[in-house]
């Protein structure tokens, strides 16, 4: 009699999808994050390389990208800019839930991204819906009541946010980014990071997600009371669907941090940079690129600029911040343990790259002189 089959996470897959917009005038900014995003998977995927990968593409994308695209099996859709709300980009990651699934869940990832090891350990998470809480609480706890009050739904108990967590400097919460300070900054009302979510495709999370964004926004004249994190945030958005689904029955997990490390975590040095499975940059990453197209020099050196200066300047706030609560040990191992993580994940993603978007560059050559 022959043994039973043993199940592994890979058995279950998932979709992967991630959504650029190369219809404006940042194209080149998303055509480097893309290349970034797509290299770091085909170096980096392991075993979920396998797993359906899908680019839904705000605008058609360039040479470069379907040429990585083809190596990594990845499927590309193109869509128009969904524009929920005048003149503002929220809701286009949506268009990534318009895709045709290929299997029962789907992990929304940001464009922003690096993948830096395999992601088929999230397969064992099953049926439920996964995220991260947000940096620091950027929802005011009065407008958390006006949202609830307008859904008919009790306030949810309490979260950390990723600053309490990770022990990093609370104050001054203005230097340090953080736009709702009221009490929160221990403990914030849920309010998770939409850059990685993880959810099964039969809960409906996309129009529910749509839905309130839209709903939560009108509670406000944006002319007279105008809140950056709910006209211009679909985060205010999601946690208040995921409060709904969770009441309908569905589960709900606190994603690994391994599964969306920040910079905070660089500085922090947990989880260790070995142990992280997706890098999620966030903030002007990349946005340096040199305007035309990009090439395996041009994107190293915007990688170097991102890593080696921007993130270094914000590893300076949190070093002010950790002298201001009189721990000036703690300030230099954790500046200088993150600088190096820095440098390291730095050199790492140039590497990748250098290799992967080289055969583009060629490409591109070869066709201007056949054009000649």
């Amino acid at each position: 009699m022959p043994p039973p089959q043993q199940t592994t996470v890979a058995d279950r897959p998932f979709d992967v999808i991630t959504v650029p917009d190369f219809s404006g005038k940042d194209n080149a900014v998303f055509e480097a994050r893309t290349l970034v995003f797509l290299a770091s998977w085909l170096e980096n995927a392991a075993a979920s390389r396998s797993f359906p990968l899908h680019l839904a593409c705000i605008g058609a994308p360039p040479p470069s990208v379907r040429r990585l695209a083809a190596r990594c099996d990845a499927r590309i859709t193109i869509h128009e800019p969904l524009r929920l709300r005048h003149d503002h980009h929220v809701g286009n990651k949506f268009r990534g839930l318009e895709i045709e699934p290929e299997t029962d869940r789907f992990l929304l990832l940001d464009v922003d991204i690096a993948i830096l090891s395999d992601l088929a350990p999230l397969a064992s998470f099953g049926d439920c819906l996964a995220a991260c809480p947000d940096d620091a609480p950027n929802v005011a706890a009065k407008d958390w009541a006006t949202i609830y009050a307008a859904f008919d739904l009790p306030l949810p108990p309490t979260i950390q946010p990723l600053v309490c967590e990770l022990d990093l400097p609370r104050y001054p919460g203005r230097m340090m980014g953080y736009e709702a300070c009221d009490g929160q900054i221990e403990e914030m009302l849920p309010y998770y990071n939409g850059g990685v979510v993880f959810a099964p495709w039969a809960c409906g999370l996309r129009e529910r997600w749509q839905e309130n964004i839209l709903r939560i926004a009108s509670l406000y004249d944006e002319r007279r009371e105008p809140r950056k994190w709910i006209h211009q945030s679909d985060q205010a958005a999601l946690a208040v669907t995921i409060q709904m689904l969770v009441a309908e029955g569905w589960s709900f997990r606190r994603l690994p941090d391994a599964f969306n490390a920040r910079w905070q975590h660089l500085y922090a040095g947990r989880p260790d940079l070995d142990d992280i499975a997706i890098m999620h940059c966030c903030w002007n990453f990349l946005s340096a690129i040199s305007p035309g197209p990009v090439t395996a020099d041009t994107l190293a050196a915007a990688l170097e600029r991102f890593f080696l200066h921007k993130v270094k300047h914000r590893f300076q706030r949190l070093v002010f911040g950790d002298l201001l609560r009189l721990r000036p040990g703690q300030a230099w191992r954790r500046y200088r343990g993150g600088m190096a993580r820095a440098e390291s994940l730095c050199r790492q993603l140039e590497q990748v790259c250098r290799e992967h978007v080289a055969g583009a560059e060629k490409d591109r050559e070869l066709s201007a002189a056949r054009a000649a």
